[in-house]
């Protein structure tokens, strides 16, 4: 804390204490230049602790009030000398012991820094003994948690939650019995029945979705973060159900939650690419592309479609007026092949077919698929030669490409022997 915050603080304890037993009024000067040690002291909090120290122990002893010892304990703490906190602090207590509780704990903490976890325990414990001090009950599950005594640990929080019912107390429970327990479900219990009482506190509730999700109970997970999505709106948590319905697979259930709580096209595409993904149905690549306008997904609807329909021209027909629609808007060299390809194999139109597989080579002069398209079209207008020219080329190892090399190379040889038969004859 800057120095000059801690100069406001401290004179607004100053003004508004009343009186102590037995001990000047601390809102009245004590002599002259009280004011002046008070800011020197804090002052010198930031630059030299020690300094600090010694003016607030003059401070102490020339107005006998105890917010200077209070002090002066605060900043032993702080310089880490952790002997003179605790002789400080039991000076105080002997001195004013309606008020140990102001600085109880900073020789409770001394102990620990020092790992005198023993010597913390006593004190902390003594105190238990006399009233039910939320803070205390929490030091001690602290100190039994750096001993790694947790089952102790556990008592004292449970003490501490009973008396407060603190979100923060009850998640440090839940972290010992999930982690160092290794007893998920006793954290499972207790967080649900705080929710079950309070309602869906973040904390707590995020706390329960760690839990399921390391057990891979999603069905759980998902109830939780809907109850968290619907306790303060944050859309992550609607991402991530979304995201859990579509790795169960559970498409409709997440098109049903994306209704219900209108969270927008942006939602169903991602449900519609999934499914469609994992399915290739056709009707799911019509949605994307009503959804974004990509004439990719008509293209895939386009050819699922046909794949999945009873084979007939009816069919085929509508396939190359989709495509011929396709061509129009845009040029795409994979739109181009697939028209050139159907217009050659199914003998529709050989050399229109040629025409668009050669633009589509323009594009892609690589493409082994494109170069197929190539060398059917020739064999198929009987270019049995230059067909073969190309498909020789070829060394992708596909069944389909297997098989035009087959074809094409019979009939190459056929119309090779044809030709050396009309030499002969003429030579005769």
């Amino acid at each position: 804390m800057p120095w000059y915050y801690r100069l406001i603080s401290l004179f607004i304890l100053f003004l508004f204490m009343g009186c102590a037993d037995n001990q000047p009024t601390i809102g009245k000067k004590s002599f002259a230049d009280e004011d002046n040690y008070i800011v020197k002291g804090i002052f010198f909090i930031d630059k030299n602790l020690s300094k600090s120290i010694n003016i607030f122990d003059n401070l102490y002893l020339k107005t006998d009030k105890y917010v200077y010892l209070e002090e002066m304990i605060k900043l032993s703490f702080d310089n880490k000398d952790y002997n003179k906190t605790i002789f400080l602090v039991d000076d105080f207590i002997k001195k004013y012991p309606n008020k140990k509780l102001k600085v109880i704990d900073y020789k409770i903490y001394s102990y620990i820094k020092m790992k005198n976890y023993q010597d913390a325990l006593k004190v902390a414990k003594s105190i238990l003994k006399v009233e039910r001090d939320l803070k205390v009950y929490k030091i001690v599950a602290y100190i039994y948690i750096e001993m790694k005594k947790y089952e102790q640990s556990i008592k004292y929080l449970k003490s501490a939650y009973a008396i407060s019912h603190s979100p923060e107390v009850l998640a440090q429970m839940g972290d010992i019995f999930f982690k160092y327990l290794k007893n998920p479900n006793e954290a499972i219990s207790y967080y649900q029945t705080h929710i079950r009482l309070y309602g869906c506190e973040s904390l707590i509730c995020n706390r329960l979705a760690q839990v399921y999700k390391f057990l891979y109970d999603y069905d759980n997970l998902i109830s939780i973060y809907k109850m968290l999505y619907n306790s303060n709106g944050n859309i992550e948590y609607a991402n991530k159900i979304v995201y859990l319905y579509l790795e169960n697979g559970e498409y409709e259930k997440a098109l049903n939650f994306i209704d219900k709580y209108r969270l927008g096209d942006s939602f169903k595409y991602r449900v519609y690419q999934t499914r469609f993904e994992a399915t290739k149905d056709y009707q799911d690549a019509y949605k994307l592309y009503k959804l974004s306008g990509k004439m990719d997904y008509f293209f895939l609807y386009s050819v699922y479609k046909f794949n999945k329909s009873p084979k007939g021209l009816v069919n085929l027909r509508n396939l190359i007026a989709n495509l011929e629609y396709l061509i129009k808007k845009d040029r795409n060299p994979l739109y181009l092949n697939y028209l050139g390809y159907l217009l050659i194999d199914y003998d529709i139109a050989p050399k229109k077919g040629l025409k668009l597989v050669s633009e589509a080579l323009k594009e892609k002069p690589d493409s082994v698929e494109f170069l197929d398209s190539l060398a059917w079209g020739y064999y198929k207008l009987k270019k049995c030669k230059k067909a073969y020219q190309i498909i020789s080329k070829i060394e992708l190892n596909d069944k389909e490409i297997k098989q035009h090399k087959k074809l094409i190379r019979r009939c190459y040889d056929t119309t090779k022997d044809n030709k050396k038969d009309c030499r002969k004859s003429k030579k005769r």
